[in-house]
């Protein structure tokens, strides 16, 4: 075997040194290549090269334990500031790439051996860690990653308390993952984008349409995640996409690499923004991704107004940017917005994404730096915002030092975590419909119990997407779970239809186990097939035959019910108008066919309220959804849809009833200084009261109305809270209103809260006030645009 040699290196002799190839041994050529698979210099086919640098190091030893970034007693800031003064330029622009692992589990930047630093680890976990199970010290399987329900089935509890807690389960799961080595240790979750379009394939994965709702839902669910025990120690990284405007996956001929969304500089702040701002000032998450997506013609990773002026600037977010994954290499060959590599890496770069995830920077970034397109001084800051965060997660620190590195396979699906997962899942589930009081069924009084349609044994397919290996559900649907209640004697079930299929020849065995049962329940609705990452719907009524097998199960005459299972809303005029009972149950996660048992039975009363309009059929017809804006065209979302919904955001029905009163309001209306609505929020109490017989949840909503600008919305959410009372039970519940929401914007992006009469709606509830004094501006786009133009310039 011919052999090759390589020079020595004069540095240091830790692992990752760097290596020249040169001439030894007399030959002047040496056709090395590098392997950009299985990352080996290689000489010919068959012949790799393996070097040997020393051993690889860590704090706890020297060199590196000498170093101050080692040093355990000083801030992350100092820290992150020697290692990256530490770095080559080719380590910098390695710390700023988000590789997928070759074993599968998320994404790692490589660290830097050389000086003891392990690799950066990204995950996924939108409503639960996306990853296998753990395995025990000696290798016994232990829990699989709590999976619950979707970002917008949580956000139908409109319950505060329930994201922290699950932002809390899944963190503490991720970290124990992380610490067995199966998962990351910064998460891309949440996703806030607004569901504007209910054609969005990935709505399932958002807190809904409304921007206070989903800022609420971050300001709760990211705070759980990185939840900080020690004030000094972040638990995980939680990362807000997708920045901005990012709502389309592929839509007549357009996908999500190509597509440029026009906004207006109102929808920007008034919606777009609001969530993200959210990330920021309330929930102070370490990072956000910029989105595959242009904006106005700028790709939302190169947009330095963006993500510096605004982002940073602005609302002061001193966290680091990750490019969803490909998304700079979009700039150029997507986009067209640059002609090479080392223009896109320059705008970037100094347009503020500090890390890119995929390979654009691994390939084209040292060499810009090298060639003066890229300054070095903005490799380094980038590194220093990601190395700053990595180290308030303790990586480079002793475990003893890190109460989250004790944390172990013991709990990962713990009881109390099933129960949260079951709890949600009870709490999401929206009754939309219940004539004659159908609902809830009496166990007692049925003999047979008909479960039709491709949704009544479902199980995986209640986890929605970007879920971990989950076993636990393949026990839990509605078919295994109304068995269990009712024995399964009592059940005849058939399938019906499949979820897209045309066929109809299963609808008569449907049909036949409908004329000899008391009661059918029918469950359909849409799976990954129909609604997921990469694929929009072009229609909004149920898929396939499904339509079918409801109108041919209906017309044997028996009780129905409807239970829909899905993420985007769905279009089910005919069986609004006919079925006496519909139930939304979304994606519901593992325990969601105990939960849809549990509204059935009445174990429970149903208290979840949409997060989003459910539109008629023809809504697909009438508007584009490469039409940004939001009162255009007949409007978009509660705020601005002028037509007539099938059921309207916030809708949901109990199975007991509740009264409310204004606990101290009298019929003046008042007058508020616009100052001192700043300071202090407007209040609002209410006294609700449990009127019925049943022990149940209510969600208060509060709305303003008739604002005193035009283009406003019709109505706007400013506060929630879900309350539980038994019969007869009353509570006082205490609504603010924001200053940011009592804020109008104008066209020109600039937000200020202005004199003159606003409603107020809770319920059947309604008031007035009065806001008196100078206009106050909170924020100004168009004043930030002319200093970004300036500084350009």
């Amino acid at each position: 075997m011919n052999k090759r040699c390589v020079e020595g290196h004069s540095g240091g002799k830790m692992a990752g040194t760097n290596v020249e190839m040169g001439r030894c041994n007399g030959e002047s050529s040496q056709s090395w290549f590098y392997n950009k698979t299985d990352y080996t210099f290689r000489y010919g086919a068959d012949m790799a090269l393996c070097l040997d640098a020393g051993s690889s190091t860590n704090c706890s030893e020297s060199p590196a334990s000498q170093y101050p970034y080692c040093n355990c007693s000083l801030d992350a800031e100092t820290r992150a500031k020697d290692l990256v003064s530490r770095l080559e330029n080719v380590e910098k622009t390695r710390s700023m790439e988000s590789l997928k692992r070759s074993n599968g589990a998320g994404h790692s930047n490589g660290g830097v051996p050389r000086l003891g630093v392990p690799e950066f680890l990204f995950g996924e976990c939108l409503h639960g860690v996306k990853t296998g199970c753990g395995s025990s010290p000696n290798n016994a399987s232990t829990g699989c990653p709590t999976s619950f329900p979707h970002a917008l089935g949580l956000a139908a509890t409109f319950n505060h308390t329930l994201w922290s807690l699950a932002g809390e389960i899944v963190s503490t799961e991720a970290r124990s993952l992380h610490n067995q080595g199966i998962a990351g240790i910064a998460f891309w979750a949440p996703d806030v984008n607004l569901f504007r379009d209910p054609r969005w394939g990935r709505g399932q994965e958002v807190p809904g349409e409304d921007p206070f709702l989903s800022a609420e839902y971050v300001a709760h669910y990211s705070t759980g995640l990185q939840s900080i025990d020690d004030s000094k120690y972040l638990k995980i990284i939680s990362t807000c996409k997708h920045f901005s405007a990012y709502d389309l996956e592929n839509w007549n001929g357009t996908d999500r690499h190509h597509f440029d969304a026009r906004v207006t500089d109102q929808d920007l702040v008034d919606y777009y923004w609001v969530p993200f701002r959210s990330c920021v000032e309330r929930a102070r998450v370490r990072s956000i991704m910029c989105s595959y997506n242009s904006v106005n013609g700028v790709p939302s990773c190169a947009n330095s107004l963006f993500q510096n002026d605004i982002a940073r600037g602005e609302w002061g977010f001193d966290g680091f940017f990750v490019s969803d994954c490909g998304a700079v290499s979009n700039i150029e060959n997507h986009h067209n917005y640059t002609k090479n590599s080392n223009d896109t890496c320059r705008v970037a770069v100094l347009g503020g994404c500090d890390m890119n995830c995929g390979r654009f920077y691994s390939e084209n970034l040292n060499a810009a730096v090298e060639n003066g397109s890229v300054p070095e001084a903005a490799i380094t800051e980038a590194s220093y915002r990601i190395y700053r965060e990595f180290i308030r997660l303790g990586e480079l620190d002793p475990p003893e030092l890190v109460s989250y590195k004790s944390l172990g396979p013991e709990v990962v699906d713990t009881s109390d975590a099933r129960q949260l997962a079951y709890e949600a899942a009870q709490q999401m589930i929206v009754l939309l419909k219940n004539d004659g009081n159908l609902l809830p069924l009496d166990a007692k009084k049925i003999k047979t119990l008909a479960l039709i349609g491709p949704h009544a044994n479902a199980t995986q397919a209640m986890l929605s997407n970007y879920h971990g290996t989950n076993t636990l559900v393949d026990s839990h649907s509605p078919l295994q779970a109304l068995e269990k209640i009712l024995g399964p004697d009592k059940i005849k079930y058939a399938q019906g239809c499949k979820i897209d299929a045309n066929d109809t020849s299963m609808i008569k065995d449907a049909v036949a186990a409908a004329k000899t049962s008391d009661v059918v329940i029918i469950f359909v609705g849409l799976d990954e097939t129909q609604e997921s990452e990469g694929k929009d719907r072009t229609v909004l009524d149920l898929p396939g035959s499904q339509n079918d097998l409801v109108e041919a199960v209906y017309a044997a005459g028996k009780p129905t019910v409807v239970v829909l299972i899905n993420g985007g809303p769905l279009a089910v005029s005919w069986i609004q108008d006919h079925v006496p009972a519909i139930v939304e149950a979304f994606y519901p996660g593992e325990m969601g066919g105990d939960a849809i048992a549990d509204v059935l039975l009445g174990k429970i009363s149903p208290a979840g309220r949409l997060p989003v309009t459910v539109y008629p059929s023809d809504f697909v017809n009438k508007r584009s959804m490469f039409d940004m804006s939001l009162s255009d065209n007949g409007g978009i979302t509660y705020r601005y849809y002028a037509g007539k919904a099938l059921w309207e955001f916030g809708y949901g029905l109990s199975y007991t009833s509740f009264s409310y009163n204004w606990s101290s309001l009298t019929s003046d209306v008042v007058n508020y200084n616009i100052d001192d609505v700043i300071r202090s929020p407007i209040n609002y109490t209410v006294v609700v009261t449990n009127t019925g017989s049943m022990l149940g949840d209510d969600v208060v909503l509060a709305f303003l109305t008739s604002p005193p600008y035009p283009g406003g919305p019709l109505k706007e959410l400013f506060g929630f809270q879900r309350v539980r009372l038994a019969p007869g039970e009353s509570t006082t519940v205490h609504l603010s209103v924001p200053p940011l929401v009592l804020a109008s914007v104008d066209g020109d992006g600039v937000q200020a809260i202005k004199s003159g009469r606003y409603g107020v709606r809770v319920g059947e509830l309604e008031s007035e006030f009065n806001l008196v004094g100078q206009e106050r501006v909170l924020f100004n786009l168009k004043t930030i645009r002319e200093r970004h133009a300036a500084k350009l310039s």
